[in-house]
């Protein structure tokens, strides 16, 4: 049975009432951890106090009075109630030191789940982050070797390119050269170009001149003025059944002496275009030859 304070303002001194009305509900709740453990020492030193002053009472009154249990009317009462009002503080600072204690236990437990929460969730982000980091250095790596392709097909795109140009620039040199070498050797060869020209022209000179020394012989033209003469007597010549007329022995004469100068002329005009030929080619070969002699010289 618990004690009122009317009881307990009785019994106890004024520090100790004040202690056991710490000790009551409404008070208690308001004190903090450390007020309590204090509060609850010195109710326990008081009450442990009060116990040994009830024992020690307890055997002198078992020698004065004889009795085993050692109590007389009301002689050590009032030890032994209070020791029972301080150990009941006791226990009330004690139960609310354990209730403190839990709240603090559940406390520390949800900021410890709270807390490890926490830390999964920085490991999922640094595992993300690192995730993320891989990816970033993966397409940092992609985008590096895309580069590197795209610069060597650039280099050997050029390297095609001046390559072509290279050999557009050395096959326009060696045309460039070859024509200058044709040249040179167009030039050197000319006048032995003009040589056989001039060796030609003779040539064609001296068969003109014996074609046409075998074409104009008199024999020849007596022959083709004949053969005209038969044409022309064949057109002139009347039919068969008509008589022809007797010739003059004049008209003949005239006839023959005309034919034999025409064939004289005739062989006079072929002996002075021979004549002339041959001249020319001599004077073309006295060309030449001072020609050949200046490029010798």
């Amino acid at each position: 049975m618990a004690y009122q304070r009317t009881q307990a303002q009785k019994l106890l001194t004024a520090p100790e009432l004040a202690l056991f009305d710490a000790g009551r509900t409404t008070e208690i709740k308001s004190l903090s951890k450390s007020q309590l453990r204090s509060k609850l020492e010195r109710s326990r030193k008081l009450r442990d106090k009060y116990r040994d002053l009830h024992r020690r009472q307890r055997v002198a009154l078992r020698g004065k009075s004889g009795s085993k249990s050692g109590t007389q009317d009301t002689a050590n009462l009032r030890t032994q109630q209070k020791e029972e009002i301080l150990a009941e503080s006791v226990v009330r600072f004690e139960t609310r030191l354990a209730q403190i204690e839990k709240e603090e236990d559940r406390d520390f437990a949800k900021f410890e789940s709270a807390a490890a929460k926490s830390a999964r969730a920085g490991a999922t982000k640094t595992a993300g982050r690192a995730k993320s980091g891989t990816a970033v250095k993966k397409t940092a790596r992609t985008s590096a070797a895309k580069r590197t392709a795209t610069a060597k097909s650039a280099t050997t795109s050029g390297a095609k390119s001046a390559a072509k140009t290279a050999t557009k620039s050395s096959t326009k040199a060696a045309t460039k050269a070859a024509t200058k070498a044709a040249t040179k050797a167009a030039a050197k060869k000319s006048p032995t170009a003009a040589k056989r020209t001039t060796a030609t022209k003779k040539s064609s000179a001296k068969t003109a001149v014996k074609t046409s020394g075998a074409k104009t012989t008199p024999s020849t033209l007596l022959a083709k003025k004949k053969a005209v003469t038969k044409k022309a007597s064949a057109k002139k010549a009347p039919s068969k059944s008509a008589k022809a007329p007797a010739a003059n022995p004049l008209d003949l004469a005239t006839q023959k002496g005309n034919v034999s100068a025409q064939a004289r002329a005739v062989g006079k005009g072929a002996a002075g275009q021979s004549s002339r030929a041959l001249s020319i080619g001599a004077h073309q070969r006295g060309q030449t030859r001072r020609s050949q002699a200046k490029r010798d010289s």
